[in-house]
């Protein structure tokens, strides 16, 4: 089997934990001859921790599906926001100075004010934070905006202005704007055919708004926790604890033998 990880409340507990028991039952799972790959929405940075610990050792994805790695980190395939899109979203919606921003291209954030307080945990994890300038014209992986209330209508407009592009909005009120293409769903077919993995053969574990495609393709889909977003429960063909409750362990355990 190819074996398919969400990794925020799927494998990593709402702390941010990845357990001994479920790292131990992935590389286990591993181990007995089945492929193991991660697909997150966490830029590579934020990621990096984790695949290290579970030793992904296979092609995998970072930005949703946008940005297709090797095991070596080396990129095999990338999707990027058009610039001329780009600028034109943000040159809409940013003259209304409370609607914080940031656009993402690699381990860089673009954004309103560089020096403010938001942005600590971006230069924690050692991440370059610079001034949006429109005359850059960049190519982003996603343009988030942050939770403000409008995020709603916001997601609304875009859906109007720009149909084609991928809206993720969170419950906590952000609104990730992803390129056409870089949904996770779009990333884990292109990591099975470069495998060689039928689709049939794939196990596909998940809980969020973005983790719908791929559960969707994958040949068999397993929702996992307390929160499992409505579309994630009515693909998939089963439903495990959360990972406080170690139910990707004990499936594992069960079925990847």
């Amino acid at each position: 089997m190819l074996l398919a990880f969400d990794l925020d409340k799927t494998l990593v507990t709402d702390e941010y934990e990845l357990r001994d028991e479920i790292a131990e039952a992935v590389i286990g799972a591993r181990r007995r001859g089945h492929v193991v790959t991660v697909l997150t929405g966490r830029p590579l940075v934020a990621a990096h921790e984790y695949l290290t610990r579970l030793a992904i050792d296979t092609p995998h994805s970072v930005n949703h599906g946008s940005t297709i790695l090797a095991a070596d980190g080396t990129v095999i395939a990338r999707k990027l926001l058009d610039p001329a899109d780009v600028a034109a979203m943000l040159a809409r919606f940013t003259a209304d100075e409370e609607l914080e921003f940031s656009c993402v291209v690699g381990e860089t954030l673009y954004v309103r004010d560089p020096a403010h307080e938001r942005w600590t945990y971006a230069h924690a994890q050692g991440r370059v934070v610079s001034r949006y300038d429109a005359a850059k014209r960049l190519a982003a992986d996603k343009v988030v905006f942050h939770s403000n209330g409008k995020s709603e209508l916001l997601a609304t407009e875009l859906a109007k202005h720009y149909p084609k592009l991928i809206r993720y909005l969170w419950g906590d009120g952000y609104l990730e704007i992803v390129p056409r293409g870089g949904d996770k769903g779009t990333a884990l077919k292109f990591i099975a055919e470069r495998l060689g993995v039928a689709r049939e053969d794939i196990v596909a574990f998940g809980d969020g708004l973005n983790d719908v495609t791929m559960i969707g393709w994958a040949g068999h889909g397993i929702a996992v926790g307390n929160d499992v977003h409505p579309d994630v429960m009515r693909l998939a063909d089963e439903h495990v604890p959360s990972p406080e409750e170690g139910g990707v362990a004990r499936w594992l355990e069960a079925h990847a033998r």
